[in-house]
């Protein structure tokens, strides 16, 4: 069996990532994987890796203005390198990573399977509609997005979901020496550290966070706090100043520590006491797995597909969104009480290595192949179950 993926952007975001670590994990499913990416970071990774790449065109989605513009005839242009790449591989499946991938493939050919992954609870309504009527099958991240889409497709479009949730690397994504990650990063080798990793967009809710810190300093002045993240796209330049200034303002000009230059968080992990999600309709949370697999102790939003990695108390902590004071008691509680954190932090580590690996992902993505191809072959209507 053959799948080619599509990707239209090479930064290494979290969906980039996932199609990294897929087409390095489906071959154990007797998957034969390759994939068709712009030059890039995710291209290089992908080749290093040993997978057979295509390079297309770069599309980033943007929803307004001249931007929309600009996304739409980008996509025009997009389908002919992909459409070589599907040509010269000639797959059984052809996967789609975002909704931009599966508006950027104009047609797969005949007797070719098309799957679409759905990674954003903010994708447009006619976006979406016009995913689900080209895709055979489209994948939800989350149980968040597996309910949104049901709001905006007809019901007669249900059964093409599938959802399957992201997985990580957890032989990347362990617990690790705390002062060691600290003198790496040049953190203080003693104070509660408090950390978010996100990359730098309003929605992740930093300015939560750093409210969140100023409230933990007042009770806590001996605690340090670390934003991990970048600008990916180098458009959010006037938010990230709108964060330093609020930080400033706030008295945390020697407490915060900002870490841009991150590539692998799995080095960070480790030096944290304990990690803050506080994302307004986060799709998945790749970061939060990555924490509880490092056995770091999470506060989390009460949000989107988060609901579908913590249980309140068991493995983690939620608060509401947009709430920095219960940020900060919750936070609190985990640094006086260093017992109760422990429980958390290891029962969120033996969590994400039963549901949310990257072997079970790939597992999950080779049985639906197999189980569309067989339906196509069979003559079933391939919206359907056996």
């Amino acid at each position: 069996m053959k799948t080619l993926f599509v990707e239209t952007v090479s930064e290494m975001g979290g969906a980039q990532q996932s199609l990294l670590e897929l087409c390095t994990t489906l071959p154990s499913f007797n998957v034969e994987a390759a994939a068709a990416v712009p030059l890039g970071p995710l291209h290089d990774a992908l080749r290093a890796a040993g997978v057979r790449v295509y390079a297309t065109p770069h599309i980033r989605a943007r929803r307004r203005g001249l931007g929309l513009f600009a996304t739409l005839f980008k996509l025009s242009a997009a389908p002919w390198p992909i459409a070589k790449a599907i040509r010269d591989f000639a797959p059984h499946i052809v996967h789609a990573n975002t909704t931009a991938a599966t508006l950027a493939i104009r047609r797969v050919p005949r007797n070719t399977l098309l799957f679409s992954h759905i990674r954003d609870l903010r994708v447009p309504r006619l976006a979406l509609q016009s995913v689900f009527k080209r895709s055979t099958r489209v994948i939800a991240i989350s149980t968040a997005l597996d309910n949104y889409l049901s709001t905006v497709v007809p019901q007669s479009e249900l059964g093409r979901i599938r959802t399957i949730r992201n997985g990580i690397d957890t032989t990347r994504f362990t617990p690790g020496d705390k002062p060691a990650a600290r003198q790496r990063f040049a953190l203080p080798p003693d104070a509660p550290l408090i950390g978010m990793v996100a990359h730098i967009s309003p929605w992740k809710a930093h300015d939560t966070f750093i409210a969140a810190a100023a409230k933990i300093r007042a009770a806590r002045p001996d605690a340090h706090f670390v934003i991990a993240g970048r600008d990916l796209f180098g458009d959010q330049a006037d938010w990230l100043r709108g964060l330093r200034a609020q930080a400033a303002d706030a008295g945390l000009r020697t407490a915060l520590h900002w870490v841009s230059d991150l590539d692998r968080t799995e080095a960070l992990l480790p030096a944290l006491d304990a990690l803050v999600h506080p994302a307004r309709r986060e799709p998945f949370g790749r970061s939060v797995c990555e924490a509880m697999a490092a056995r770091v102790p999470v506060v989390a939003a009460h949000s989107g597909g988060i609901l579908d990695i913590i249980t309140h108390g068991v493995n983690g902590i939620f608060v509401p969104e947009d709430d920095p004071g219960a940020i900060a008691q919750s936070v609190a509680r985990l640094l006086d009480d260093p017992a109760y954190a422990a429980k958390l932090a290891e029962a969120g580590r033996q969590h994400i290595l039963q549901h949310f690996t990257k072997e079970r992902l790939a597992q999950q993505l080779a049985h639906e192949y197999a189980h569309a191809i067989a339906a196509e072959a069979h003559g079933k209507d391939s919206d359907t179950d056996e």
